[in-house]
């Protein structure tokens, strides 16, 4: 069987890679000499991505792509097996969280949060998959979400998608697993980023933290794989380190445990 192991020179797609997380994630890959296509529609903070990945002396190509956009992903997908060959990795981290009341919330904007957040890492999966099937070898990370584990009134599309988010990964994990290729999920709490900020103030979110055990929210870090977190982390999960991952649903919280039932 062909080795399953992150090698210096591998493509890994990074969705969302503009900010947070997912430039957290860009750039631990970066450090381990992988090669960066970065997918995001914030071009601002995609060349920002993309300038630090850079300075780490790795190729970081940007990719204009609307992960609610069908034809946008198919097309960046193409284009980066063309330029590259299969990529090893796909982390599909991007997603949207507007702020509604369920009752009140129009269909529309229900609609575009699981196009986003949930069709749109399946589309990738599907466009990217083939390439790692037909190569032998390859890893998905899909970032997920504690939210599904306790809802959300202001926010039940996005705990429906995340929640389909795991379903999702078992389903691929069990297809893909046989041709070499594993799928992980990681589900990060609530954390120091730009998301949580759509529902509340910085001090709001800070505050949040007096309600954690261990007295403080999330960071970026430690879904990145580069924090105290690193063996249950993302970046981890495409590393040579988790060759035998598959299918887990990782918890990155200060406050739960860590492998989701």
């Amino acid at each position: 069987m062909t080795s399953n192991q992150l090698k210096r020179g591998d493509t890994v797609i990074v969705t969302g890679a503009a900010q947070g997380i997912g430039r957290a994630i860009a750039l631990r890959l970066a450090k381990a000499g992988a090669r960066l296509a970065l997918w995001d529609i914030a071009a601002a903070g995609l060349a920002e991505t993309a300038k630090k990945c850079g300075a780490l002396g790795v190729e970081a190509k940007v990719y204009s792509v609307d992960m609610g956009d069908r034809g946008a992903i198919e097309k960046a997908g193409n284009e980066v097996i063309d330029d590259g060959g299969a990529p090893f990795g796909l982390v599909n981290n991007a997603a949207i969280f507007p702020r509604s009341f369920v009752l009140d919330m129009d269909p529309d904007e229900w609609d575009r949060v699981l196009r986003v957040n949930l069709t749109g890492p399946f589309l990738a999966a599907r466009t990217i998959g083939p390439s790692m099937v037909a190569a032998g070898r390859g890893a998905i990370v899909n970032i997920a979400s504690t939210v599904p584990l306790r809802g959300d009134p202001q926010g039940a599309h996005y705990a429906s998608a995340k929640a389909g988010i795991l379903g999702l990964t078992k389903s691929l994990a069990l297809a893909l697993g046989p041709h070499n290729v594993r799928v992980n999920c990681v589900m990060p709490g609530i954390s120091d980023t730009a998301q949580p900020l759509g529902g509340m103030s910085r001090d709001e979110l800070l505050a949040r933290g007096k309600q954690i055990p261990l007295g403080r929210i999330g960071q970026a870090l430690y879904v990145d794989g580069s924090g105290r977190r690193t063996e249950r982390c993302s970046g981890h999960s495409t590393s040579p380190r988790s060759n035998t991952r598959l299918r887990q649903s990782l918890r990155v919280a200060p406050w739960l445990p860590w492998r989701h039932p």
